[in-house]
């Protein structure tokens, strides 16, 4: 598992490169408003910074199972005693590292930032653990509608249906927020999206 890990990592250097150039970038940017007190620039900052998410983990779980497609990774792999169920879930498990890596290090700052306010810790506790359980699943979220749409032929209707379903879950967090009913209907779609790439992929023969 870890040598199949290690593959997709270096496959997918450059979206680990953006993604920590991302990751870097929200640190700087957090460090310097809460330095200069600008935080009224954090909204809009903030909606670049998701629609920047969305494209890099759609465009991830995209490249991953279009390069599968196209060169037939999974079947020179399979030949080599790897299944295609640990070959996707390797995959799946490298997306899921490299958006904890992006997102951690913003989460981290926000917590020494907001250890330093004069209201404690505790009174944001709530907050910041719904806050970052939603930012990660909507990116798990679009990541797995990558992966759908990187799975699928390029034909206009099943393309156009997955970039639908991508925006209905970028809508669904804005209509909703950062609350546990919004955390719960991502982490479904994401089940759901998940469990149909897997059915799809793990059923194809060599």
């Amino acid at each position: 598992m870890l040598t199949l890990i290690g593959r997709e990592l270096r496959d997918n250097l450059a979206h680990l490169i953006l993604a920590g150039s991302f990751s870097f970038c929200t640190v700087a940017i957090a460090i310097v408003t809460a330095y200069w007190g600008i935080s009224w620039i954090s909204l809009p900052i903030s909606g670049i910074m998701g629609i920047i998410l969305v494209v890099l983990y759609t465009s991830l779980g995209a490249v991953q199972m279009y390069t599968d497609r196209t060169n037939r990774v999974s079947s020179l792999l399979a030949t080599l005693a790897a299944t295609r169920s640990r070959i996707l879930a390797a995959r799946v498990l490298t997306g899921s590292l490299i958006i904890l890596a992006t997102l951690v290090p913003p989460l981290i700052t926000a917590v020494a930032i907001m250890s330093l306010e004069e209201a404690p810790l505790v009174f944001y506790r709530a907050t910041i653990a719904e806050v970052f359980a939603t930012v990660v699943l909507t990116s798990f979220a679009c990541y797995c509608v990558g992966l759908l749409l990187g799975w699928t032929t390029i034909k206009a209707f099943p393309v156009f249906g997955l970039l639908f379903l991508m925006a209905l879950v970028v809508l669904l967090v804005v209509i909703k927020g950062f609350v546990l009913t919004a955390i719960v209907l991502l982490l479904l779609f994401s089940v759901a999206c998940l469990a149909h790439v897997w059915c799809r992929f793990t059923s194809l023969p060599l």
